[in-house]
C-alpha cells in the first residue's frame, strides 16, 4: 500500500496498576507475557487480562479463533492493540488454523477442468490465493446430479426453492458448466450474461466428503494456494469493555461476533475480510462501536461489485451469486450485521459485498461511513430499527436504502436519514425501497386471503381491520440523491393502495432525481423537495401524480446544472450549492416544531436553529455555503482502502500459509 490510511487516534488513560501483555509468533504460552518473554497466542493473553490492562500483538500471522470472557470495566477496558506498518498495513493478522489443500487428483468422473480433494465436513469459506471463491450453497450441492448440465442458465435453476420437483441446478453440474455458458434472469433485462468471467473463471462444491475446484480456463489447483476455513473468528460471548484496534481479521465465517449480553465493546481501525458477516451484532448486545475500519468480502473478482446498468449486469450476477447460488436465498453477506442496542457505526469503509449495513438494531447511529458497490443493499433497516442515519456516502449500490419488513412487527420504528449523500451512476440503480410483506407476518390478522381464477393467492387488506399495526415513522430529510433511475427515487404507492391510507413516510428537504413515481398521496408529507432531471423535460402533465409539481420544485433539465457548482472533483460530483441555486430557501426548518401539510411535526434531529441562511433552509445535504470537504476525504480513503485491498490481493498468496511458499 503506497498510502497510510489515515485514523483519529484514541487517547485513553492508563488505569492505575494495569499490566502491559505482550504476543509474538515466537512467544510461547508457558512465557508470562512480557515484553522479552511474550505469549504465543492471543487466546492465551486473553485469558490473563483484567481491568484496564493492554495486550499489544507483534508482527505476524495467527492461527486462532478466540473467545474472549474476561471483561474490562467502564474506566478501565481491556485493549487488544495489533500493529502497523510505517505506510499503515496492517502487520497483525489473524485467520482460523482452518487446512491448506495441496493434494489433489482430477475428477473426470465429473467433468474436465475438475479436480478434487478428501475433505470430510463442508467447510464455510473456499479461499484461493487468499481470496474468497464461489463455495456452491449446500442445499444445491446435495442434490442429485443431473445426467447432462444446461448450456444454459435461467432463473429457476439459479433460485428455484429447494424440495420434491424442484428445478435447481445441483451442484455438481455447475461443475460441467461450459467456459461460455450464460445466465439469463428477469433481473437482467432480457440481457444474457456471462458467468464464468464474474466468478474469476473458478468455483468449488463439496459432496459427501469430497470438495471439487472447477476453473473454466487453463487453471490447475498446483498453481494457486487453497485453503478452507470454518466457524467463527474473534467471539465476545458476554465479554464487556474491550478494546480491538489495528488487527486484520479474515478467513472466518464472521470476523467478530458479539452475542449474549455483550457491552460496551469497541471495533476501531480493523481491516475485516470474508465471511457472511464482518461484525454480527446479535440481539441483547448492547453499546458496541464499529469505527474508522474497512469492512470487505474479498471476493476474487472484487471488480465485478458494481452498479448494475442496462448496458451492463455484472454487478447483477454478483448479486445472484452471492444470494442464489452461494447463499441458500437469505442475504448472508453483510458488513455489519446489526441487532443490538446502542450500536454506533461511525465513519468506517464498507464496500465489495452483498449488503453492506443491516442496521436492524434499536437506537442504531450510523454516521460518516462510505458505503459503495454493495451488490445488494448500502443500508438496510428492519421491523424494529430506531436511530439515526446520517452523513454517510453511499455510492453506487444495488438499493442504497431499504426500508425493510414495513409493519412486520409491534415495535416501536422510529428512523431519521438525513445529510447523506446518495450517488449513484447515471440512470444506474434507484434510490429507497421499501419491503412490505407484512400479510404474512403480524399483520396478517388484518388481511383477507383469496385465491383468484389464475389459482394465485391474493391478499386484501380489510376495510375494517381488527388489530392495525402501527408502521412506525421515517424521517427523511436534507439528503442529496444524484444520478439513478429515471423512475426510481422512491416510491410506496403500491403500498397506499394496499392499505387504503397514507403511510407513516415524512420525506422533504431533499434533493431527489426527477421521478414520476414520487407521489403525494402515499406520504404523510413528501415535499417540499428540489426534483431534478439529466436528460428530459418531464412536465407535470406527463407524471402520474400531477400534484407533485405542486408541493416540490421542478427543475427542469435545461437548469440542472444550476443546482450545484461545477469543480472538478476526485470521482465525486460536485453537490455544493451554487449561487442562486434552485434548491435555496426551498425547505422547512427542522430545527423547530413546524407544520407541514396541515401536520405537526417536532424538530427533528441534526440541526440546531440557525443552521441555513436566509429565509429558508436550502434542500439537500449542504447549506449555502458548505463545503464538501470532508465527504471528499471520506471518499479518498474509501478509494486508499480499495487500492489496499488490490495489494492485499496479489500480496496474499505468499503469507495466507505462514510465508511459506
Amino acid at each position: 500500500m503506497k498510502k497510510r490510511l489515515c485514523f483519529a487516534p484514541l487517547l485513553l488513560a492508563a488505569a492505575a496498576g494495569a499490566a502491559e501483555f505482550f504476543v509474538t509468533p515466537a512467544g510461547s504460552d508457558k512465557n508470562p507475557g512480557t515484553a522479552q518473554a511474550p505469549f504465543a497466542t492471543i487466546g492465551r493473553a486473553a485469558a490473563a487480562v483484567n481491568p484496564g490492562d493492554t495486550v499489544k500483538i507483534g508482527p505476524g500471522l495467527y492461527r486462532e479463533q478466540v473467545t474472549f470472557k474476561r471483561s474490562g470495566k467502564k474506566d478501565a477496558p481491556v485493549t487488544f492493540a495489533g500493529t502497523r506498518g510505517g505506510k499503515g498495513e496492517y502487520l497483525t493478522i489473524i485467520e482460523p488454523p482452518g487446512m491448506v489443500l495441496d493434494k489433489w487428483a482430477s475428477a473426470p468422473e465429473i467433468g474436465p477442468r475438475v479436480w478434487k480433494t478428501p475433505l470430510a465436513k463442508r467447510p464455510d469459506l473456499v479461499l484461493m490465493d487468499g481470496m474468497r471463491i464461489v463455495l456452491i450453497n449446500a442445499g444445491a450441492s446435495e442434490l442429485p446430479p443431473w445426467p447432462r448440465a444446461p448450456s444454459e442458465i435461467d432463473g429457476e435453476m439459479i433460485s428455484g426453492k429447494l424440495g420434491p420437483g424442484t428445478k435447481r441446478l445441483p451442484g455438481l453440474n455447475y461443475l460441467q458448466l461450459p467456459p461460455d455458458v450464460r445466465m439469463k434472469d428477469s433481473l437482467f433485462r432480457g440481457r444474457k450474461e456471462l458467468l464464468w468471467p464474474v466468478i474469476g473463471n473458478v468455483l468449488s462444491c463439496w459432496n459427501k466428503g469430497v470438495l471439487y475446484v472447477r476453473f473454466a480456463d487453463a487453471g490447475k489447483p498446483e498453481q494457486h494456494r487453497f485453503s478452507v476455513a470454518s466457524g467463527e473468528g474473534f467471539t465476545l460471548r458476554g465479554a464487556s469493555h474491550l478494546i480491538f484496534r489495528d488487527l486484520f481479521l479474515r478467513g472466518s465465517r464472521c470476523q467478530f461476533r458479539l452475542a449474549q449480553g455483550a457491552k460496551e465493546n469497541t471495533v476501531e481501525r480493523c481491516l475485516l475480510m470474508h465471511g457472511s458477516a464482518r461484525v454480527a451484532v446479535e440481539r441483547g448486545v448492547k453499546g458496541t462501536v464499529i469505527r474508522d475500519s474497512v469492512l470487505t468480502s474479498g471476493f476474487i473478482r472484487g471488480d465485478f461489485f458494481q452498479l448494475r446498468t442496462n448496458d451492463d449486469m455484472r454487478g447483477g450476477v454478483l448479486y445472484r451469486v452471492f444470494k442464489r447460488i452461494m447463499g441458500s436465498g437469505s442475504s448472508d453477506d453483510i458488513g455489519v450485521s446489526d441487532y443490538g442496542e446502542g450500536t454506533r457505526i461511525l465513519g468506517n469503509v464498507i464496500c465489495k459485498g452483498l449488503i453492506g449495513m443491516d442496521a436492524c438494531g434499536q437506537k442504531t447511529e450510523a454516521a460518516w461511513n462510505v458505503v459503495r458497490e454493495m451488490s445488494s443493499v448500502g443500508i438496510c433497516t428492519g421491523a424494529a430499527t430506531s436511530g439515526k442515519f446520517h452523513h454517510n456516502l453511499v455510492m453506487n449500490c444495488g438499493i442504497p436504502l431499504r426500508l425493510h419488513a414495513f409493519r412486520h412487527a409491534r415495535a416501536d420504528r422510529v428512523e431519521y436519514h438525513y445529510g447523506n449523500l446518495f450517488v449513484q451512476a447515471r440512470n444506474g440503480g434507484g434510490f429507497i425501497y421499501v419491503h412490505c410483506t407484512s400479510h404474512l407476518a403480524a399483520d396478517a390478522v388484518n388481511f383477507d386471503k383469496k385465491v383468484n381464477s389464475r389459482g394465485r393467492t391474493v391478499y386484501t387488506y380489510k376495510k375494517n381491520p381488527p388489530d392495525p399495526v402501527d408502521g412506525g415513522e421515517f424521517y427523511i430529510y436534507h439528503n442529496t440523491f444524484w444520478g439513478g433511475e429515471q423512475t426510481a427515487a422512491f416510491t410506496v404507492a403500491y403500498l397506499r393502495n394496499r392499505f387504503s391510507t397514507s403511510l407513516p413516510f415524512f420525506v422533504f428537504n431533499n434533493i431527489f432525481k426527477d421521478a414520476p413515481q414520487l407521489d403525494t398521496t402515499g406520504h404523510f408529507l413528501t415535499g417540499p423537495n428540489v426534483l431534478y432531471t439529466f436528460g428530459t423535460d418531464l412536465t407535470a402533465k406527463e407524471r402520474r401524480d400531477p400534484a407533485v409539481s405542486q408541493v416540490n420544485k421542478v427543475v427542469p433539465a435545461a437548469r440542472t446544472a444550476s443546482i450545484w457548482n461545477r469543480n472538478d472533483l476526485p470521482g465525486l460530483p460536485d453537490l455544493t450549492l451554487a449561487p442562486g441555486s434552485p434548491a435555496l430557501e426551498a425547505g422547512l426548518d427542522v430545527s423547530r416544531p413546524f407544520t407541514a401539510n396541515g401536520k405537526q411535526i417536532p424538530a427533528l434531529p441534526g440541526f440546531s436553529p440557525g443552521y441555513f441562511k436566509g429565509k429558508a433552509p436550502a434542500a439537500g445535504a449542504f447549506q449555502e455555503g458548505e463545503s464538501m470537504v470532508r465527504f471528499i476525504d471520506m471518499y479518498r480513503r474509501s478509494e486508499e482502502a480499495l487500492k489496499m485491498i488490490s495489494e492485499l490481493k496479489k500480496n496474499t498468496a505468499n503469507d495466507s500459509n505462514g510465508g511459506k511458499k
